[in-house]
């Protein structure tokens, strides 16, 4: 055999192995990106601050009680009523659960074990609350007294989605440190952007409305609205 042969016929060989490994490697990286893109769809996914409360198949429910906290200069502990839905049962493909959904407070009066729930069910969501004091905080270990506490909640599937979620507007509210006397203060807003205590006697919040931002002063500790404004808009010049 001539050494020509020889040569083209090693050549012709080692192609073939290139790409008998080269298509071998493409099908590897076929399955194993189908694989992935399976897997992932198929495991539960995980969503926070939202809670169905449309007519839906196959929902369930979980509620847990967290942690009691005590409020700080009175007798009461208060603790999150926490639910937890899934949905599409363990036979769907895409089952879907939401975690960590707080829906309720519990207050409970330590020294005479009397326990009072901030809403009579849980068909609503809240976003955050934030406690006022007696007077603003001098020093780290400063004791002081909670004299009302402020809510972010949402109680209307205002954008018609079946949920309850940021997505919703949401409503300022307030109640007594043990819970009584809850009244909202503002609905319909669309976003909160800040919630503050900044004088002994009074809180500003932030928020927007219809497309305008707002500035909103409230008394401490009735909880009372003061002064409102409209922040002006920022040029972009």
């Amino acid at each position: 055999m001539r050494s020509s042969d020889r040569f083209f016929r090693g050549v012709w060989r080692f192609n073939a192995f290139a790409i008998a490994g080269a298509a071998v490697l493409f099908i590897g990286l076929i399955l194993f990106v189908a694989a992935s893109f399976i897997y992932d769809q198929a495991r539960p996914h995980r969503v926070t601050n939202v809670v169905n409360v449309g007519a839906q198949e196959a929902v369930s429910n979980e509620f847990s009680l967290g942690t009691p906290g005590a409020i700080s200069g009175t007798p009461y502990v208060q603790l999150s009523l926490i639910r937890g839905q899934s949905s599409g049962g363990s036979g769907s493909l895409y089952p879907k659960r939401s975690d960590l959904n707080v829906v309720n407070f519990l207050f409970v009066n330590v020294s005479t074990n009397e326990p009072r729930w901030l809403f009579e069910g849980v068909g609503q969501l809240i976003i955050d609350s934030y406690p006022m004091f007696n007077r603003m905080k001098a020093a780290s270990d400063d004791a002081r007294t909670v004299v009302g506490r402020l809510y972010i909640v949402v109680d209307k599937d205002t954008n018609g989605d079946q949920r309850l979620s940021e997505h919703d507007a949401v409503a300022l509210a307030a109640s007594a440190a043990d819970g009584t006397g809850y009244r909202k203060l503002i609905e319909g807003i669309e976003q909160v952007y800040s919630v503050q205590q900044v004088a002994e006697d009074k809180a500003l919040v932030l928020y927007l409305k219809d497309k305008q931002t707002f500035s909103q002063l409230f008394s401490l500790p009735g909880m009372q609205p003061l002064k409102q404004a409209i922040i002006p808009k920022v040029g972009l010049n």
